[in-house]
């Protein structure tokens, strides 16, 4: 992204206040998805469940730029106050999450300001520049996980910005036509043979099926034995589970009566026979599958037991043969996403503070400390040595 002219940023007009009632949001939101390119995260499906069931408490700010009278970019921005020490010591502003992780459980990715595409870059540099005018001295802006590899160091060159970059992975569905829906054979011998190991077991239960969820009750249904398999799970773990957490299923509940009739929620049953093998809980946007959440029988067969390989091998193909793009299985390393991925891309958590005394010592105080563990590891291996 090419550093932007000041002229051309003096002609974005851009505003950061109070959000505007939920319906007129609503309007201008939707308004600009035509002139965008939005992410599932970054429309009004998400974005408008979102902001309808957060607390009273929490209020969001609405960054908005318009050219010419036309709106050109938006964004929803949370302030919250960052302490150190048990005591306040900055300004946090997180774009499309809450900074409180009873909330940010939801994990947004493939995030970002949604804008015009024509004018994408000059109107993010706007929108930046605003901010940076219209905070105080020590402010920083949380982005998370946003597609690529963050902002490009012309941008604002005077802020501090730390990224932290992880791989999103996923299965290109054309390459999957191309090969006559035979997915498997673009894996390597391995993987192939773990999963066709698998798949002759679980049909000795019965033929492998999977079913999509049709309406929205039998989609609530598929949820709920999900929601069931995920938390045996993550308990049996000494973990809580997604679940566990009343604004998340609140949220996916939602998510799901106003979204799977438009199309956008697909939720698939894989069964063995009569036996429930799993669940897959993706989004769907302009031909990319988000793979979301998912709930295995991890019981169901004693020996060569891969639900979570042979799942998603068969929601690929099924994905493919209903003509989507990309089967996206998003951020992070868990092996069984680099052993089925076929394509992958950088995803960037980035923040941005202004320069300010506190920044400076709070890094130098990181920096110390990392200096300080460095040396501790060093003269152990002495001493092992």
């Amino acid at each position: 992204m090419n550093s932007s002219t000041s002229e051309e940023i003096a002609a974005i007009d851009v505003f950061l206040g109070p959000m505007p009632a939920l319906a007129e949001l609503e309007a201008e939101w939707q308004a600009l998805e035509v002139f965008a390119e939005p992410s599932f995260f970054t429309s009004w499906s998400w974005i408008g469940c979102w902001l309808a069931l957060l607390p009273a408490n929490v209020k969001p700010q609405w960054l908005r730029a318009r050219q010419s009278g036309r709106t050109v970019g938006l964004a929803l921005l949370v302030r919250r106050t960052r302490q150190r020490f048990g005591l306040p010591f900055c300004d946090s502003w997180h774009l499309h999450e809450t900074g409180d992780p009873d909330y940010d459980i939801l994990t947004i990715e493939h995030n970002g300001f949604l804008l015009d595409t024509v004018l994408a870059d000059v109107v993010r540099e706007a929108m930046l520049v605003h901010w940076v005018k219209h905070t105080s001295g020590a402010s920083e802006l949380l982005l998370p996980g946003q597609a690529g590899s963050g902002l490009s160091e012309q941008t604002l060159p005077a802020l501090y910005r730390g990224n932290r970059t992880r791989t999103s992975y996923g299965v290109n569905l054309e390459a999957v036509r191309e090969r006559q829906g035979d997915y498997l054979a673009l894996l390597s011998s391995n993987t192939r043979s773990q999963i066709r190991r698998s798949i002759k077991e679980y049909q000795t239960i019965g033929p492998l099926v999977v079913h999509e969820a049709q309406d929205v009750a039998q989609a609530h249904h598929f949820l709920s034995r999900l929601a069931e398999m995920h938390q045996q799970h993550w308990v049996e773990r000494g973990e809580p589970g997604a679940f566990s957490n009343p604004f998340f299923k609140r949220f996916h509940e939602r998510l799901i009566e106003e979204n799977l009739p438009r199309g956008q929620i697909q939720i698939l049953r894989i069964s063995a026979g009569e036996r429930d093998m799993a669940y897959l809980y993706s989004f769907v946007k302009s031909g990319r599958i988000y793979f979301y959440q998912s709930g295995f029988d991890y019981r169901l067969i004693e020996k060569h037991g891969r639900p979570g390989l042979v799942a998603h091998a068969l929601a690929v193909q099924h994905n493919a043969a209903l003509g989507h793009m990309v089967y996206d299985f998003m951020a992070g390393d868990s092996r069984y996403k680099l052993n089925l991925a076929t394509i992958n891309e950088p995803m960037t958590w980035s923040t941005l503070r202004k320069p300010a005394w506190r920044f400076r010592m709070e890094h130098a105080l990181r920096e110390w400390r990392y200096r300080m563990k460095a040396k501790k590891a060093a003269k152990c291996e002495e001493v092992e040595a």
